[in-house]
């Protein structure tokens, strides 16, 4: 069973945002994956921001996330924000 994972905001784009964990490995939480709510991309602010509740991800912002999927050939790590 994956363990949430300390990890910080570390890029903010229209389809999801990358979370670095403290060992420097770096995933991407896709807005497929961001359930809670529908989030619109801020080019402006360079954030995330939920239509309905406000929730924003920003650059910088630490999070909690889940390892959900891998690609050793496209070295790829897939997260969601827990």
């Amino acid at each position: 069973m994956a363990k949430n994972l300390s990890g910080i905001v570390s890029g903010v784009t229209s389809f999801g945002v990358f979370v670095e964990l403290k060992n420097t490995v770096e995933g991407l939480v896709h807005v497929e994956n961001m359930k809670d709510d529908y989030y619109n991309f801020d080019e402006q602010q360079l954030s995330l921001i939920g239509e309905r509740k406000g929730k924003i991800y920003k650059m910088g912002q630490n999070v909690r996330v889940k390892v959900i999927g891998t690609d050793r050939i496209l070295k790829r790590i897939d997260f969601k924000i827990v």
